[in-house]
């Protein structure tokens, strides 16, 4: 009898999930995003298990969809990382309004 595709992925959860999420972990280096990447990543399996055509094994499989999940959380986060950045570097040197008053006063 032929395991459904829910069976198999579960399967493939419990035999790949570790390795998984230190792969994952080691790119992203923040726990709970690990874990969020790692179910991301057997959650596209699931959706995608249809197009899996065995030419190489599932855990081969699942790390080169855990690796395009985590390529997509960077792309996701570099705008924002570089917003922020921007934001940061952004020093304002024009003068309080008390401090242009006491320079009016001095002058």
């Amino acid at each position: 009898m032929e395991k459904t595709k829910k069976e198999e992925i579960e399967r493939w959860y419990d035999d790949h999930s570790d390795a998984i999420l230190k792969f994952i972990l080691m790119l992203v280096k923040d726990y709970q995003q690990a874990e969020d990447l790692t179910h991301e990543t057997f959650v596209k399996a699931y959706l995608s298990y249809d197009s899996f055509q065995q030419n190489s094994s599932e855990k081969t499989w699942l790390f080169r969809i855990a690796h395009n999940v985590t390529i997509d959380y960077f792309r996701k986060q570099k705008p924002l990382s570089l917003l922020k950045d921007f934001i940061l570097s952004k020093t304002d040197n024009t003068p309080l309004p008390q401090e242009m008053i006491e320079l009016k006063e001095t002058l």
